[in-house]
Order: C-alpha cells, then structure tokens, then sequence
C-alpha cells in the first residue's frame, strides 16, 4: 500500500501534534512539505521535524501533482479558501476544528468535496474515542431504545485562550477566530452528540451567550495582577465566555449545549446522550437502564473495552493498533482502503448550523430557524 504524501499548512503547535501523534508512528502517509507565511519558522519546523521541502505560499504546494492530502493547521478563518482551493486542485482535506468561522464557509467547503469526489474531514477528537465507540455499540444493540435527547457540554471554571497564559491572541480575535468557546470548546461535543443522535438534519435553535470579562478582570477579583491581563485583553476583541443552545432536531430529537471558557459553575457536567430504554453519561462512563423491572446505573469499564478493541485491531496488519482512537489516522486509513470511516465533514458541517444558530439566536433574541441561519450566514474567510 503507497503512503500517501502530505503537506502541513501552518508550522504551528498543532501541525507539530499532528507529526508527533500521527505521521511518526505510522507508514500510511509522509510529510512531504509544510507551508507558512512565516519563512523562518517554516525551516525550522522541517529541520525539527525532518521534513524535505518548505513553501511561504500554500498554492506552490498545490502545484505538486505528487501531493495527496494538505492538512490545515491554520486559524478558522482561514480555512475555508484553502481547503476549497486544496479540493479544487484535486487534493483530499484534513482540517482543524471548528470547519470553519462562517456556516457559508464551511458550506462551501462541503461543497467543493462534493465537487471534485475528494475526501474532507474536519479534526474532531471526540468522534474515535474510546467513550464514543462504547455508547454507539450500546446504542446500536438497542439498549437505548428510541432516542430522544442529547446534552453537549464542554466548560472550563477559568481557561481563557491567551488571557489566561497558553495560546495566542489569534484566539481572541474576531477577524481569525470568528467566535469563542461555541466555536473554539462547542465544536467537540456537540459533533460527539450529533453523531450519536444519527446526525439528524437542525432545524430550531435557540441560544444565548455572555461575556464576564469586564468584571471578572477588575481590581476586585484579580488583585495585582490586573496589569498583565489587561495588556492580554486588549489584544482582543470581546467575545463570550459562555454559549449555551437549545436546538430542535429532525425526528423531535433535542439537543442542548453549554460551552464555556470560564464559568463558575462545577466543570465535570457530563455530556449525555439519551433514549426510551437507557441513557448515558460519557465523562465519566455510566449507563442507566431497567432490567428485571428494576432501575440499574451501571459503571463501564471504558478502558478495558478499549484494550480488547485495540487486540483485535493489531491483529489487523492494515491498521496501527496504538491510533484505533485517532480521528486523523482512521481518516488515513479509510482514503487508502476506500473503506467508510466517520463522515466527519457532515457532522462538522451540521454543528456549524448548530453553532452559528446559537450566536444568531442570541443577535435577534429569539428561536431561529435553520434556513433563516443559512439565509444569514456570510464568509468570514480571510484572504491566505
């Protein structure tokens, strides 16, 4: 089987964690070149990292017909123009979450896939991982039942981007960014969600977002240390701390949401997933059903179900045992196949809807429909 060549775009942290967790440990693709604007870190990052070739210019790339998959490692503005003008040139598409900083955006990305019968998938960690893989087997045997609701959360007591010391202002900037914690935490669990749920088409959302900043970065609350935020903040632009949704589904399903960089509220709320029959929490593991006309909550034994999964994997010589809950790798893996691996593209399409109805919903005070979310979004894209 041919290992498939890759070009990096963006010799940032995450484009590193991408070597480092993925294309190290497996023959199923090589990093051929990395792109940044940035000529010096570009070097740097492929002497570091063993990389043959460099490009300043994303599109120079996309010259080389050798070249199977570009992997953006950009900001969320930016991904739209360069994975439409990576598709276009016939190259499949990995790309960071969110999709995208517009739902327009990420449509048009969606749609330039389609266009050219390339592969898109959108970084979503959540979709491989141990927990997901044990509550779709669940769900799929029937323990479940019908299924009716789902509940996406993802909140930190305090863990701003940059203002709160890791990352960079890119995070808290409008023009790169596009949202905040519904975008940059959301993305993860409501994809999780959405994809046990069936992926059901959106078609109400209802949504409300606050921003604590003012008064959380005061004299009052952080003492002496008020200086060094304020010079962070004012690299900024103001953007919630916390979104939280309610979204009507096809088929009557439900889905709410709560996102949030800093809440002061308890931080292992678990996202959940329910039916008629049964009910989950994933973080931690727990299942609740009747048996024997009796109510049960039963504690999974997450890791071990891992264990065995990853046995049978290794005795699959196709597959890298150690990456069965890698949403790159599977990606990989499904291109050199032709085998179906989790559509993440759709799913990261659909909770862009989801996401973008939130802030949508919050502007006009008031339930919006799916349409009226499409029929509203505009690009946010950057020029590359």
């Amino acid at each position: 089987m041919d290992s498939l060549s890759v070009a990096i775009v963006g010799a940032g942290n995450r484009g590193a964690a991408h070597i480092e967790t993925v294309y190290s440990q497996t023959d199923s693709a090589d990093v051929a070149t990395v792109v940044d604007i940035d000529e010096e870190r570009a070097s740097a990052f492929a002497d570091r990292y063993g990389v043959p070739t460099t490009h300043t210019d994303y599109r120079d790339a996309l010259d080389d017909d050798s070249l199977d998959i570009v992997d953006i490692c950009v900001h969320n503005n930016l991904h739209a123009p360069i994975a439409v003008d990576a598709l276009d040139a016939g190259k499949h598409v990995y790309s960071e979450k969110p999709m995208a900083g517009s739902y327009a955006d990420a449509e048009a990305m969606y749609e330039a896939a389609e266009r050219n019968d390339r592969e898109l998938a959108v970084q979503n960690v959540y979709l491989y991982a141990a927990e997901t893989r044990a509550a779709k087997r669940l769900i799929d045997d029937g323990r479940l039942g019908s299924l009716y609701y789902g509940h996406a959360a993802y909140k930190r007591v305090r863990g701003r981007p940059y203002i709160n010391g890791y990352g960079t202002a890119s995070f808290q900037q409008e023009a790169t960014a596009g949202g905040g914690p519904v975008y940059d935490l959301g993305t993860y669990p409501i994809g999780q969600l959405l994809y046990l749920l069936g992926n059901p088409d959106v078609e109400r959302v209802s949504g409300a977002t606050f921003d604590g900043t003012d008064e959380l970065f005061s004299e009052e609350h952080v003492g002496d240390n008020l200086d060094r935020y304020e010079s962070r903040l004012s690299e900024g632009d103001p953007m919630e701390d916390v979104g939280f949704g309610f979204v009507r589904l096809a088929d009557g399903k439900i889905l709410t949401v709560e996102a949030a960089w800093g809440m002061f509220a308890d931080d292992s709320d678990t996202s959940a997933v329910v039916g008629a029959t049964g009910g989950i929490e994933l973080d931690p593991f727990e299942f609740r059903t009747t048996m024997a006309d009796t109510e049960l909550s039963a504690t999974v034994e997450v890791d071990d179900f891992a264990r065995r999964e990853r046995r049978f994997a290794a005795d699959d010589p196709a597959q890298n045992a150690d990456l069965w809950d890698n949403d790159l790798y599977q990606w990989i893996r499904g291109i050199q196949e032709d085998d179906s691996a989790i559509p993440t593209a759709e799913i990261a399409l659909n909770s862009m809807l989801v996401m973008e109805g939130i802030y949508l919903s919050n502007e006009f005070g008031r339930e919006v429909t799916a349409e009226e979310v499409k029929d509203h979004s505009k690009s946010t894209a950057l020029d590359p």
